[in-house]
């Protein structure tokens, strides 16, 4: 009797397995994450999403910069110099008396000789009364200035920036909704990924149970006097043998949670429970196989990678462009507008202030630069080539992995459908052969085998089950067709933990 109801208990521990995710008794500070709840803490809080959020505004900085070249550039400025010594100030001229004739004088000689003598000098006096105004001589000096410049031709480099640039920054637009693609795709996977360690891990930890229990029951027996030692022993080996299984199974499931909580920044001394069940038995739909795959390389190649690539191959044609236009004469054109005042006191008065206007043109050509253009060309033909063959090596690695993704869909629904009647199966033989044991009608070897095949039924489905998912994670990503969120299960409840920064 006490052996039947211990192998009651083993077929019980067999016939409940607890979901993965679980949360029975769990901390009262647990977060409760759901794959939802995952892929929106990823897209607001993580690296990656920042990453690509900045690399897009950088790209945006650079159109806003070409596109500046293809405008007028205003300016103002206004300056007041003091000055401390100049040749011009009095100085530094030789100091003349003013001259002041005797106009009473009757010696006629005598006022010829005061000419004679004060027409040296003459000069210097009138010298120092021109620059008494101005800014050679003035010791105050007040300048505020507008002016305007307008870049007319520039050997086509202006517009072709211009139309790069925007080709840069569609690609960065592209690239931005690709980066968001590629980030959901990583906490699915990573997310599945977690799932199928921790049912690994409790398959693992089931099995041990089984060992343990099955060992118990040889003692038993042994102490009845109807097992032998050696059945003791190979109990005792088997129970041993499980061991190392389930620390790697641990091991697994904590580097698959590290993996998932780095991408949607969950500390790691938070406990945290996985509440959609994506490989659970409800979570494939009936007919797994029964996926519309038709068209999907032709929508992946207009993914937003490859536009981005695209893109990215028209902004290098016009590089090329750019480069040429040095060839070429540049011609602008200015405006001046400025008002002036020297006054004597260090601030000038209204009436001190007097107008400077000009406008002009500026032509310049390069005749020679040492070949530095023609370089220039090159290069940019060098880097439009390679943009022109990674867009080639795009389309045909997105075809690829469109393609290999809806083999492996195929696979892992075949798979599906063929490992649930093999668990169920390979279920029963377990359950027939602990009651062949418990009768007496077969050896422990028989019972680790059917354990061993069980352990092993349920890791294929569960590996089939997260194929299947990966697979349709994948071809959504590249395609842009729901093809995950139609097959995957409602979300659980999110709690949400304490806070986790």
């Amino acid at each position: 009797m006490r052996q039947r109801l211990l192998c009651g208990g083993v077929l019980a521990a067999i016939a409940i397995t607890a979901p993965a995710g679980a949360s029975d008794g769990a901390p009262p500070d647990t977060v409760r994450l759901s794959l939802t709840a995952s892929v929106t803490r990823a897209l607001g809080d993580g690296e990656e999403m920042r990453q690509a959020e900045a690399r897009y505004s950088s790209v945006r900085a650079a159109y806003l910069q070409a596109r500046a070249t293809a405008l007028p550039r205003l300016s103002l400025s206004t300056s007041y110099t003091r000055t401390i010594r100049s040749a011009f100030q009095s100085s530094a001229i030789p100091s003349i008396d003013p001259f002041e004739p005797d106009t009473l004088n009757p010696d006629l000689e005598q006022r010829v000789r005061d000419l004679e003598e004060a027409l040296p000098t003459a000069w210097l006096a009138g010298l120092g009364q021109l620059f008494s105004s101005t800014a050679f001589a003035s010791e105050n000096t007040w300048i505020a200035s507008l002016g305007l410049t307008q870049k007319i031709f520039q050997g086509g480099s202006i517009w072709k920036a211009i139309s790069g640039a925007g080709h840069a920054l569609r690609a960065a637009e592209s690239l931005r909704v690709d980066d968001t693609n590629e980030i959901v795709l990583r906490v699915r996977q990573a997310y599945l990924g977690a799932l199928l360690a921790d049912r690994g891990a409790h398959i693992a930890e089931l099995a041990l149970s089984q060992a343990e229990s099955q060992l118990e029951r040889v003692r038993l027996r042994r102490e009845a006097g109807s097992a032998s030692e050696f059945e003791l022993l190979q109990a005792e080996v088997q129970r041993g043998n499980q061991i190392p299984a389930v620390k790697q199974a641990q091991l697994v499931r904590r580097v698959a949670d590290l993996e998932l909580r780095r991408l949607v920044n969950l500390p790691a001394d938070v406990p945290l429970v996985l509440t959609t069940p994506l490989l659970s038995g409800e979570a494939v739909p009936a007919e797994p196989g029964a996926v519309d795959t038709t068209g999907l390389v032709a929508e992946a190649l207009r993914s937003p990678s490859l536009i981005a690539a695209e893109e990215m191959a028209e902004a290098y044609r016009d590089a090329v462009s750019v480069a040429a236009a040095d060839r070429w004469p540049a011609l602008s054109l200015f405006a001046n507008y400025s008002q002036q005042a020297y006054p004597a006191d260090p601030l000038p008065t209204q009436d001190e202030w007097v107008e400077d206007v000009n406008a002009g043109a500026v032509l310049s050509w390069t005749l020679f630069d040492g070949f530095q253009t023609k370089g220039a060309i090159e290069a940019a033909k060098a880097q439009r080539r390679m943009a022109e063959t990674e867009l080639f090596q795009a389309r045909e690695g997105v075809r690829q992995v469109v393609v290999q993704s809806e083999y492996d869909l195929q696979r892992s629904a075949a798979d599906l459908q063929a490992r649930a009647r093999t668990v169920e199966l390979a279920r029963r033989a377990f359950e027939l052969a602990n009651l062949r044991y418990a009768e007496g009608a077969s050896d422990l070897l028989e019972v680790a085998d059917a354990r061993t095949a069980y352990q092993i039924a349920q890791t294929n489905e569960a590996q089939a089950r997260h194929d299947y998912f990966v697979a349709l994670a994948r071809l959504e990503r590249y395609t842009g067709r729901p093809l995950f969120a139609a097959a995957a299960p409602q979300d659980g409840t999110d709690v949400p933990g304490r806070p986790t920064r």
